[in-house]
């Protein structure tokens, strides 16, 4: 549950909420949108929905976004809601200057992979996630979209979500987080031969 000072606040901007496929960020993302009553966007959806593609790459077998007309989507779609939580696994496809804070969500490779699996990645692609993961990619990923001030890290896999939701909360209000805590070096390791 939110403390009752976040939720008597007015929210104006943009919450992103960015990490590997299979990560929980999907779940954390709606779950702040509904707390929080502000619009739920996905990017990727957003993309296709409104034919913001270039092409498709076809070594990742994934989608390319056209990037600057979904930024200009998303501004608009601010203006009519005032808050938005935005969901996305490319920073670029955010407007930056309406940006008030990134939840980077980060899940153990151990466990991505298993969840990567079931969602039938192929092989490479799955690779590809748990490398991104375990080289803290979605850290990296919410510092392009802002400043570190205004980043935090959540666990979308192991960590309960009703106390990430209140670390976020918490965070929304003012407090602040060491960035950085999750080192999934060794378990990245363990998985290489598997991978």
């Amino acid at each position: 549950m939110l403390p009752s000072s976040i939720l008597g606040k007015d929210l104006k901007g943009i919450i992103v909420v960015i990490g590997a496929p299979a990560s929980g960020k999907t779940t954390i993302a709606k779950m702040l949108s509904e707390t929080l009553n502000c619009r739920y966007i996905n990017a990727g959806e957003l993309a296709r929905e409104r034919g913001f593609l270039l092409g498709e790459d076809q070594v990742r077998g994934s989608l390319i976004l056209d990037e600057g007309p979904i930024r200009e989507e998303i501004s608009s779609l601010l203006k009519e809601s005032g808050c938005l939580i935005v969901e996305t696994i490319s920073p670029g496809a955010v407007p930056r200057e309406e940006v008030v804070a990134v939840v980077a969500v980060r899940c153990r490779p151990s466990i991505l992979i298993k969840r990567l699996r079931e969602r039938g990645y192929p092989s490479d692609k799955v690779r590809e996630n748990l490398e991104y993961e375990a080289i803290d990619g979605p850290l990296y990923d919410g510092m392009e979209i802002t400043n570190e001030d205004r980043i935090i890290e959540v666990d979308g896999c192991e960590g309960n979500l009703h106390d990430e939701l209140g670390k976020i909360a918490r965070f929304l209000a003012g407090e602040r987080f060491k960035l950085g805590t999750f080192d999934w070096s060794r378990d990245f390791m363990k998985l290489l031969d598997e991978i």
